[in-house]
């Protein structure tokens, strides 16, 4: 063979994997930042979803303090949210969230308390505090699936 086209296709060979090479490289990537972007995203879903489910506890728990319930109707918004949890959440977010839903009717069928049984309740801090075990599993949830 001719060294000139054998030096011309070994010249042309190697721009050709080059390219590819650079070309497959870029597509990867490209692929990783999309799944980040995409995993960032699915994180600040349930983060929201989480602090909804936290908002809707705490205002259901201070309006058992005030009075008992006369219908189930009053904690339809925690299983609103619920439900919408069951469809990305772990199985342990579930069962914390669980929990605080039972906490909650308990509330709502204990006796109403007065403000300074509630100042009493909220001095003792983080070892009573029904969401404390939720806010765990969410952030357990969320660390491990931005990792």
């Amino acid at each position: 063979m001719d060294p000139a086209i054998l030096s011309a296709v070994s010249a042309l060979a190697g721009s050709a994997i080059g390219a590819v090479s650079s070309l497959g490289g870029s597509w990867l990537t490209l692929r990783g930042q999309l799944r980040a972007q995409e995993i960032g995203r699915e994180a600040e879903k349930l983060e929201a979803l989480y602090e909804e489910f936290i908002i809707e506890a705490s205002k259901r728990l201070t309006d058992a303090m005030s009075h008992q319930a006369e219908i189930p109707a009053v904690i339809t918004g925690l299983y609103s949210v619920m439900g919408r949890m069951r469809l990305k959440s772990s199985s342990g977010v579930m069962r914390a969230a669980e929990q605080v839903v039972r906490r909650v009717a308990e509330a709502y069928a204990d006796p109403s308390k007065t403000f300074e049984d509630a100042k009493k309740i909220l001095q003792h801090g983080g070892e009573d505090d029904p969401l404390k075990g939720f806010a765990e599993a969410c952030q357990a949830e969320l660390r491990a699936l931005r990792v």
